[in-house]
């Protein structure tokens, strides 16, 4: 018969008890094949604690809703709202991860796992905290250096290019990248992470969701002229708004 560890058990548990408190069996079987994952790739009891704290609130805002993106981003941006803003890099890991199993995407769950992978580590290095109010009016006249104006200025004329972005909308999109050169700029080489933990850690500075929305679109976009990808502008091109945090 095959043992089951104490930390399984204990997770079951868990399980049980959000399938007593909601009648739709969509957010616990996601949590099961979530779980089920983790488990396989060796999540230890701290990493399942901090997604058993943030799915029992964030599962009954779930239930018996439209399996949409839409759903989705409302629940989280309510489960968000209250939590300080030094946490939500590891919360939106938590989110990012769960979202393909909450629709039952096996394709997704894959790719994710194959690109983007599974945190089991708890976050380390953060940038510092900064004041939004005083940094983002200064944004305009840092000097960056030629390795950040290459991505930056191959962003900006990827911008200029699409029909559909305004004149105000480009120079937000651009201020937004100027945000994440300056708080990258203290990232340690060997936190491969960094680009992903620093958008994380600038989300919350924005109050109004439909900025942090845009932030999030600049973001992406953003991300493959920073990595220097060869085909930056035609990957900017082919991107579809955000779904999700």
């Amino acid at each position: 018969m095959m043992q089951v560890s104490p930390l399984q058990n204990l997770h079951f548990l868990f399980i049980k008890s959000v399938q007593f408190a909601m009648s739709a069996s969509r957010e616990t079987d996601a949590i099961q094949a979530y779980y089920n994952l983790l488990h396989g790739k060796g999540a230890d009891e701290a990493i399942m604690a901090q997604r058993d704290e943030l799915l029992s609130e964030l599962c009954p805002k779930l239930e018996n809703q439209e399996g949409s993106s839409a759903v989705y981003r409302k629940a989280v941006d309510e489960c968000l709202e209250d939590k300080p803003a030094q946490r939500w890099p590891e919360l939106l890991t938590i989110i990012r991860e769960y979202y393909p199993f909450w629709r039952g995407d096996v394709k997704a769950v894959m790719q994710y796992a194959d690109t983007v992978g599974f945190e089991l580590h708890p976050i380390g290095w953060q940038p510092a905290v900064i004041d939004l109010q005083s940094v983002w009016p200064a944004l305009q006249s840092e000097k960056f250096a030629t390795s950040e104006l290459w991505p930056l200025n191959g962003y900006v004329k990827a911008l200029k290019s699409m029909d559909h972005k305004q004149e105000m909308d480009i120079e937000l999109r651009t201020r937004m990248a100027k945000l994440m050169l300056l708080r990258l700029r203290e990232a340690p080489l060997t936190e491969k992470n960094a680009y992903r933990i620093t958008a994380d850690a600038t989300l919350p500075l924005f109050n109004l969701k439909n900025t942090r929305h845009l932030f999030l679109n600049a973001v992406r976009e953003f991300y493959y002229f920073w990595s220097a990808h060869p085909d930056a502008e035609e990957m900017f091109k082919q991107l579809q708004p955000s779904e999700i945090m």
